[in-house]
């Protein structure tokens, strides 16, 4: 009877089992040495939302929280039973010695609120870390993984790229692929994201919200292979350029014998009946979870400089596969009345660094900073549509013209220049009602009350002929004037149409103004707290400054052309180091984790200084 009652009692453990609570708890090290970084995860063991990361005062964040999900689906006893979990993960590094406590994290499950315990890290100097202790942590290591682990050596990174020898502004594909042989496997936190010097970088998978998915054979073996990160890159110079490895860390399950707990007890081990029944195979088998760091391969992209033959003049750095399409709302209007010209470039490649086109607009026609509409896609790559919006006021009536917009990009497909051209268009301006601001328009008439006056009565004021105003000194000048005015007017009208002709120096003259009007947009944005858009138009407002200011097309912008460009012009050295670290904080802040990058405002107050004072330099 005693045996029966142990036997039933063991058949209910499973069902104990899985009747778990909910469990929410973060993990650390508990003991890491300056300059170490290391793993700050929150685990919880069920689906939830509106997770609280704690307060990290006394160490540096460089990526996180970063979020893994992963389902288990179990047979006990011929019913199925599926179970959730969640991690959320921190990469933190040691700044300074000491025993600090970060502080409970909160998540919300099932309307319920749940608090993760605290967690204490003490912090030492490298000088306290001993060998033994090193090789203690080895062999610890070690003992995670299990003897009969042959999946850990079927799981890699692979990065491709769909060009290797593109030409400059080309746009290039890199995907980082993971193979792995089975699907109980979670992609944890990476060590080491990949970065792209020499290239402008477009992520594909920003608004992803799973990692694509297929299956694909390699060496002869199927493998379930997750695309983990992906980029567009549009190399900004020729030469040998180099894609650094990702390092990442995953999470997999193998599979491993539940022990007899019986087995080494001295009655029930040598008890024939749970000896011959309760063997090891009654107890199944169970899951143990591995980690693994994996290394991607690097990749050496050879770029082609773009041909110098054939290069058209107007060409400002598209390289890829567009058409243009330009259009006006409205033919024929009235002075003052507003006129809309879009002009779309649609197809695959540099977009978002396409500039705008150079229109030469009749002078009578009052035209605004374009407004730049952007519709992409990232599917396969980046393509989609920028459409620069034109409003135009014409201040004089009459018929007038815009030439045809030219636009030209390179095609690599062609090994060539393609250069496309819109129609011509034809605006008739009328006369509208109200104030005009023509300037060959003529003043009311005015009537005077009587057309006969009386004659001048006495006393006259009469003067010796040759002494009054006709053909003295004054007169003459008052006769000049007139003709010198004209001089004055018809120099300045032709250098004003020179200077309109000049595009380079107009768009120097205009270099600040933009600016300002890129940044007053970023302070919109920095109000709304929008992060992502305020760092994209500050970079904006910096790169664009310097494009226009030295006529250098963004297409072979980088670091080194603008400090050159910066000393070319006699700009003190101090003003140049700061304005490349402007440039060097802004493309941090665009790609580093929030709180790591320096204050949106302190940015924002940076950038301003920065032109302003470059601005005073180069008058």
């Amino acid at each position: 009877m005693k045996r029966k009652l142990i036997f039933l009692f063991l058949l209910v453990i499973p069902g104990l089992m899985l009747a778990q609570n909910i469990s929410f708890s973060g993990q650390a090290p508990r003991q890491v040495y300056v300059g170490q970084q290391f793993q700050l995860t929150y685990t919880i063991n069920a689906e939830g939302s509106n997770f609280m990361s704690p307060e990290i005062t006394n160490f540096d964040i460089l990526a996180g929280p970063m979020l893994s999900s992963g389902q288990q689906v179990m047979n006990v006893n011929g019913k199925i039973e599926y179970s959730s979990s969640m991690s959320f993960t921190f990469i933190l590094q040691a700044t300074k010695t000491g025993t600090f406590t970060i502080s409970q994290a909160v998540i919300t499950v099932k309307g319920k609120r749940y608090m993760s315990n605290p967690v204490t890290i003490t912090v030492m100097n490298q000088s306290q870390r001993s060998a033994p202790q090193a090789q203690s942590n080895i062999q610890q290591g070690k003992e995670q993984v299990p003897d009969n682990d042959n999946i850990g050596n079927n799981i890699f990174l692979k990065a491709v790229v769909d060009k290797s020898n593109p030409y400059q502004g080309e746009q290039v594909t890199v995907t980082f692929k993971l193979y792995t042989p089975t699907n109980r496997l979670q992609i944890d936190a990476p060590e080491k994201i990949p970065s792209y010097p020499g290239f402008w970088a477009q992520d594909l998978l920003k608004d992803a919200t799973q990692f694509p998915q297929y299956s694909e054979t390699f060496n002869g073996k199927r493998y379930i292979v997750a695309e983990i990160r992906k980029a567009a890159l549009f190399p900004q110079k020729s030469g040998l350029l180099t894609i650094d490895q990702l390092v990442q860390n995953v999470i997999y399950q193998v599979k491993v014998k539940t022990k007899n707990p019986f087995a080494d007890d001295p009655f029930f081990g040598n008890d024939p009946f749970f000896k011959g029944m309760m063997d090891d195979s009654f107890f199944g088998t169970d899951y143990q979870n591995v980690r693994k760091t994996l290394h991607s391969n690097t990749l050496n992209i050879n770029v082609k400089p773009l041909p110098a033959d054939n290069r058209p003049l107007d060409f400002g750095g598209a390289v890829g596969q567009f058409s243009m399409k330009a259009q006006v709302d409205r033919s024929e209007v009235n002075t003052n009345d507003g006129i809309t010209l879009r002009v779309s470039v649609t197809g695959t490649g540099n977009l978002s660094l396409i500039e705008k086109p150079v229109i030469n607009f009749p002078p009578d026609f009052e035209v605004y900073e374009p407004k730049v509409i952007d519709n992409f896609t990232n599917k396969g790559g980046l393509s989609g549509t920028r459409t620069y919006e034109y409003l135009i006021i014409p201040r004089a009536s009459g018929i007038f013209e815009i030439n045809p917009i030219q636009f030209s990009y390179f095609s690599p497909a062609k090994h060539d220049y393609v250069e496309l051209s819109s129609e011509k268009f034809r605006i008739k301006v009328h006369k509208g009602s109200g104030a005009s601001a023509e300037a060959n328009s003529q003043g009311d008439i005015k009537y005077l009350g009587n057309d006969i006056h009386y004659l001048m009565e006495p006393p006259l004021h009469l003067q010796m002929s040759g002494n009054g105003f006709y053909g003295s000194t004054l007169y003459w000048l008052l006769l000049l004037l007139p003709v010198l005015g004209f001089i004055v007017f018809f120099w300045l009208y032709r250098r004003n149409m020179q200077l309109k002709g000049d595009v380079m120096l107009m768009q120097r003259k205009k270099a600040t103004r933009i600016a300002v009007k890129r940044l007053q947009k970023a302070k919109r944005l920095l109000d709304a707290g929008q992060r992502d858009a305020f760092h994209e138009e500050i970079a904006f407002a910096l790169w664009g400054y310097i494009s226009q200011k030295f006529n250098v097309p963004m297409s072979v912008l980088s670091l080194n052309t603008a400090r050159e460009q910066l000393e070319s012009r006699n700009v003190n050295p101090e003003l140049t180091d700061r304005f490349m670290a402007t440039l060097n904080d802004c493309n941090f802040a665009r790609y580093a984790p929030e709180g790591k990058a320096l204050n949106m405002q302190q940015l924002y107050d940076l950038a301003i200084k920065t032109i302003t004072e470059t601005e005073q330099v180069l008058k």
